[in-house]
């Protein structure tokens, strides 16, 4: 339960800080509203200077490891919009910044369980992006 809640607050304060950058940048941070299955918190939408999804996963402790949603992944690819993937360890300021061609180019080196998701860890499966270690840091790729 400790986890959970640490994890809840991790994707709190990510989405928090982005909302305020939004505001001092030009952005708005919204749920997104227009996929096609089950809503979810880990999905925003930026819309304005920015126009992005930005699908967000979270570790609160090692060892990292993420499922990245194989029908995710491709709702976004039909969804006309641009999308990245945030992979978050331990802190809303420390993680991984994937844009969507990174993710095309790992889709050959990560695994697909049977549950439909992608195991995600650091290492090779992660190898062409390094993490970053600000939210300052990750707004800078998000903006570049």
């Amino acid at each position: 339960m400790k986890e959970v809640k640490k994890h809840i607050q991790i994707l709190s304060e990510f989405s928090s800080l982005l909302r305020q950058a939004g505001e001092t940048r030009g952005f708005r941070c919204q749920l997104w509203l227009g996929g096609t299955r089950r809503k979810s918190r880990y999905i925003v939408e930026l819309s304005g200077s920015i126009n992005c999804l930005v699908y967000i996963h979270v570790r609160s402790k090692k060892p990292y490891h993420w499922g990245v949603t194989a029908n995710r992944i491709e709702e976004f690819r039909q969804s006309g919009k641009g999308w990245i993937i945030v992979l978050l360890y331990e802190t809303p300021e420390t993680g991984y910044f994937l844009t969507s061609n990174d993710v095309n180019r790992y889709l050959s080196i990560w695994a697909l369980a049977r549950d439909g998701d992608y195991k995600v860890q650091p290492g090779s499966y992660l190898q062409f992006n390094k993490p970053f270690n600000s939210f300052s840091e990750f707004i800078d790729s998000l903006l570049g």
